[in-house]
């Protein structure tokens, strides 16, 4: 038996699990939130030059990223990139605990603040795209490894719709060199069966591929 199927089967697991996960996430968030807004922003260009150049970004028709908080990634650029670009672009609508839809978004220009200060599209602008048109999806998260493990931010949102809704979306995450963990250290991030690994990790100094695993 495998440690997902173990931690599936066993209530403590899952329970250490969510633990080893809480803890960590803490860790790394200090970590990404002690950057300066211009080193981020730095580091943020030299992600999105390497992201575009992907065949991912160039072969999609329909992009789901995320309009960044101060403190991740930024993605403004990328988004007006790809809507130049021609590219359907989609950010993400929290319609309830747990539960998220893809809203298209033509321009960054007047986008209101929702659920956690996450920007998004007017609900009278709103027009949910449907999951299985995702052919890209940027994927946000607090931590990686070289291998693609991911520590999501806590509400399983991303699990749940690209691990469900989108399976056939090619999952990119952008991630600030210190927040991956080196070969090494791959298990240190305690991945169950319900989450989501990544297909390709774009940093600001390098590109790594992997297999597609969930």
């Amino acid at each position: 038996m495998d440690d997902a199927q173990e931690g599936r089967r066993n209530p403590a697991i899952h329970a250490e699990a969510l633990a080893a996960k809480t803890t960590l996430r803490r860790k790394m968030t200090k970590i990404r939130k002690s950057m300066t807004p211009e080193a981020r922003q730095a580091a943020s260009d030299q992600m999105v030059e390497r992201l575009v150049k992907l065949p991912a970004y160039q072969n999609a028709q329909t992009v789901f990223a995320y309009a960044s908080m101060a403190d991740e990634v930024q993605l403004d650029g990328f988004i007006e990139r790809a809507l130049s670009d021609g590219k359907r672009v989609a950010i993400p609508w929290i319609t309830k605990k747990g539960t998220m839809e893809a809203v298209e978004v033509t321009s960054l220009q007047g986008l209101e603040t929702g659920f956690y200060g996450i920007r998004n599209v007017p609900a009278a602008e709103r027009k949910v795209i449907p999951p299985e048109e995702i052919d890209l999806s940027i994927v946000p998260g607090a931590a990686f490894t070289v291998e693609g493990a991911r520590l999501g931010l806590g509400g399983g949102y991303y699990d749940r719709y690209l691990g469900v809704r989108a399976p056939q979306a090619e999952r990119v995450a952008l991630a600030f060199d210190a927040l991956v963990f080196p070969r090494p250290e791959r298990r240190k991030i305690p991945m169950e069966d319900h989450d989501i690994w990544v297909d390709v990790l774009v940093t600001e100094t390098h590109v790594l591929s992997f297999d597609k695993k969930r």
